[in-house]
């Protein structure tokens, strides 16, 4: 009987640098046209498959017990996994979380995604198509993060346009506080109140390619953002904390309640991290991040003990 095999990936948060939203479809989705771009700010998994022994798909999130179990996106994109490849195999998956919970940045879809690239590589399948089924099966932001890199996204997110975005030094503020907290179907319902409200005007997406080669602040956009900053008007001190600080524009990413704000240098959102939080911003939660041209790989896992004892006896 084969022994367990061990593999982690980085699962990398997420920006919306322009998120366009069209009309409710019958269907209940929105169909949207969005620049995504990952990041260097990153969770880390691990899965331990049991090859030959049939059992149960588990999750656990050290230090956030109220993810562990089977309703967390990385447990539903395993069984997802396995109904679609009929694998029986027990898995058990470890979330190192980095990426702050319910924050617009995509850490539970990108875990998901993490979670169907090791088990890919496990059982060798290749077929980019049924992957990308299965990650559309968990969450409509899953498929991007199976993809090579920055793309822009339409239809549920699920079509995509690979681009190349340079490397674009941010600042991420996150609002600790639960009472700012918004859901992804929150927002979007807002949206549309909102809309119905104004007669439905801007209720199409944008057709009009923008070209990232150099990027233009002026022309980053968010539909979601004025909602949510209507509903939950601490945000707009949130933005304002965020450009005050010297960021070049500052827009919140995806359904919320994360606001972005774009620096020239890493050393100035450096030195902007350091004034919100030496202004008392004790309720934000700041990361210092930057876009990446590639999604990270998979990699068996080596636990750090395992490593120092091997260095130990090759001295």
């Amino acid at each position: 009987m084969r022994g367990p095999i061990e593999l982690a990936a980085r699962a990398p948060a997420k920006v919306n640098l322009v998120l366009r939203v069209g009309r409710r479809r019958p269907d209940g989705y929105h169909p949207i046209e969005s620049l995504l771009a990952p990041l260097d700010l990153c969770d880390l998994v691990r899965v331990r498959i049991r090859r030959g022994r049939p059992g149960a798909v588990t999750c656990r999130v050290p230090g956030r017990p109220e993810l562990d179990g089977p309703g967390n996106l990385a447990a539903r994109a395993a069984l997802a996994f396995r109904l679609r490849f009929g694998v029986r195999d027990a898995v058990a998956i470890r979330i190192d979380k980095r990426i702050p919970v319910t924050a617009g940045l995509g850490g539970g879809s990108s875990d998901a995604a993490a979670v169907i690239r090791c088990l890919a590589r496990a059982y060798g399948v290749r077929d980019r198509s049924a992957l990308a089924e299965v990650a559309l099966s968990v969450g409509s932001d899953v498929p991007f993060f199976l993809a090579r890199g920055a793309a822009w996204a339409s239809g549920r997110g699920e079509r995509l346009v690979p681009v190349r975005v340079p490397t674009i030094h941010l600042l991420l503020a996150y609002p600790r506080d639960p009472r700012l907290a918004i859901r992804a179907g929150d927002a979007y319902r807002w949206l549309d109140e909102a809309r119905a409200r104004s007669g439905g005007r801007r209720a199409r997406p944008s057709r009009r390619r923008i070209s990232y080669g150099m990027i233009d602040v002026r022309h980053l956009a968010n539909d979601l953002e004025e909602p949510c900053m209507s509903r939950r008007p601490a945000l707009r001190d949130v933005r304002a904390a965020v450009v005050g600080a010297g960021a070049t524009s500052a827009i919140m990413s995806g359904s919320g309640p994360t606001v972005l704000g774009i620096f020239a240098r890493r050393a100035e959102a450096l030195r902007a991290t350091s004034a919100i939080r030496g202004a008392g911003e004790s309720g934000l939660e700041v990361h210092l991040a930057r876009t990446v041209h590639r999604q990270p790989g998979v990699t068996p896992w080596i636990s750090p003990r395992s490593a120092s004892s091997r260095s130990t006896r090759k001295s």
